[in-house]
């Protein structure tokens, strides 16, 4: 089960976006990727960072934390924002996806847009987005 936790920022940033109800979608989607019999529980700690970029690092436990860019403004770029960050979660913890550093240690943009992750990350995201909203307002 996923359970979503922002930050006071993003709850004063987004405040017509219930985070429970968007919990049980992403909840829904993680489950149809994470196969196992014993269920965790993940909290997802949503920040809103200064900077222009959003980010998902590796992180061992079950308290994740995804850093939102506070240059995301409407509610289309959260979800598109959010998914793709979502995804970096789930191949971490489901998928068991080995990150190697050369990706990230190079930081030019051609070499990590270009990284099979991000690929799929992004392909995920734009995909999947207008039916976690659809999904999202039908509940």
């Amino acid at each position: 089960m996923i359970i979503i936790k922002p930050d006071n920022k993003i709850k004063k940033r987004f405040t017509h976006i219930d985070f429970r109800t968007l919990s049980l979608v992403y909840s829904l989607l993680f489950d149809n990727v994470y196969k196992v019999k014993k269920k965790r529980v993940f909290n997802l700690n949503l920040k809103l960072t200064t900077g222009m970029f959003s980010y998902y690092r590796q992180q061992r436990g079950s308290n994740i934390r995804i850093n939102i860019s506070e240059l995301i403004f409407d509610d289309k770029q959260f979800h598109i924002t959010l998914l793709h960050e979502f995804r970096h979660f789930v191949q971490d913890k489901a998928l068991h996806i080995p990150w190697t550093r050369k990706f990230y240690d190079d930081r030019t943009a051609y070499k990590y847009m270009m990284s099979p992750v991000e690929i799929d990350a992004d392909n995920y995201s734009l995909c999947s987005a207008s039916k976690v909203v659809r999904l999202y307002n039908r509940m």
